[in-house]
């Protein structure tokens, strides 16, 4: 059932402020403590009216975990990204996309992949409890939007190891910003629009289905591919996040041979981009300046637009490049301003297994 509140101003930000504390999930999740609340002190009977004992408020949720470096996470929200103990999730059919879309690189404001998983996991919680096999995407991106703020504030203030510039877990999650989360949603969940959905990370490797039901609604829902990555074990979700252990990598190497398998068939396009700049370091190219001119030939050649402007090649180049070092397929050396980029042996081998085949 949906409810519309008109609220005081004031009243919404110091709901917004308790949000994003961690106290609750959502503005929603606040109403519905506070009506539950409500109800118990009717059943019970308010103490001016009926003139009986003060009644005992029952809470809906569990106590906040403290982290060991003094951050918290309300349970309700660690819970969301737990993993789905139904590894049988309803799922639905992966959309086809164009020749175009196939073969061409995902754009490059998704310059990383970790934050999908997220949404991922979120996404499989939601349909296990809404007892079909898609939710509404409007209030789906909602909690989406919130959630991955929270997680961002966490990542950043938990994360003890360091890491150069480039390297860090928190990137691509959303600021506390309208601005900031409306693109995570647009990039990391996808919108419909124009009778079909746009090239997000999600319906771009057909980790997720967006479409529009019989009567109107906007609905999402897991595809076999998305069920799967859901389900793997993630050091960055199950070891840093909800284990509060320290990680090197955002992935196991299960998920990242999972995500290059799964990119290479249904998106080849992407693949062949990300294989490319693995082979132009590896030849020399290994500096942004001696990278760009081999980037903008590869699209070119890859007719990825009708006009490749030296904006969208910086784009396409930073995104590829991000994906590639949260894989640690590639690192970064830093000497002051400058970067070089280096294959590890992860990437090495993969180059390698590439000529071979």
């Amino acid at each position: 059932m949906i409810m519309v509140l008109k609220l005081n101003p004031d009243t919404y930000q110091e709901i917004m402020d308790l949000v994003g504390k961690g106290a609750y999930l959502s503005v929603e999740s606040f109403v519905e403590v506070a009506i539950m609340n409500q109800i118990q002190l009717e059943k019970e009977g308010i103490p001016e009216i009926a003139g009986k004992r003060t009644p005992t408020i029952q809470k809906t949720t569990e106590p906040e975990p403290t982290s060991k470096h003094g951050h918290k996470l309300s349970t309700q929200t660690l819970e969301l990204f737990s993993l789905p103990e139904n590894t049988s999730l309803p799922v639905l059919q992966s959309q086809s996309l164009t020749e175009r879309a196939k073969n061409s690189p995902l754009w490059g404001q998704i310059n990383r992949l970790g934050p999908a998983k997220f949404v991922l996991r979120l996404l499989g919680k939601q349909v296990a409890l809404s007892g079909s096999d898609r939710v509404d995407l409007k209030r789906f991106s909602a909690e989406v939007a919130e959630s991955a703020t929270l997680i961002r504030t966490y990542i950043e203030k938990k994360d003890k190891t360091q890491r150069i510039r480039g390297e860090g877990l928190h990137i691509a999650f959303p600021k506390k910003d309208p601005r900031s989360q409306q693109r995570f949603i647009n990039f990391y969940v996808g919108k419909f629009s124009g009778g079909k959905s746009t090239d997000g990370v999600l319906t771009g490797l057909s980790l997720a289905r967006i479409d529009q039901t019989e009567d109107g609604s906007i609905t999402i829902g897991l595809t076999e591919a998305g069920r799967q990555l859901a389900c793997m074990h993630s050091p960055l979700i199950d070891d840093f996040v909800l284990e509060e252990t320290q990680v090197q990598s955002p992935f196991s190497p299960q998920e990242v041979e999972f995500m290059l398998k799964h990119t290479k068939s249904f998106r080849p396009g992407d693949y062949e981009f990300l294989i490319s700049i693995l082979r132009f370091v590896q030849e020399g190219d290994n500096t942004p300046t001696r990278l760009h001119p081999r980037v903008s030939k590869f699209l070119k050649d890859a007719n990825f637009a009708g006009t490749i402007s030296e904006k969208v090649v910086n784009t396409m180049q930073v995104g590829a490049i991000g994906r590639l070092v949260e894989m640690r397929l590639l690192g970064i050396k830093k000497n002051a301003q400058k970067s070089t980029y280096l294959l590890t042996n992860e990437g090495k081998t993969i180059l390698s297994n590439e000529v071979k085949s």
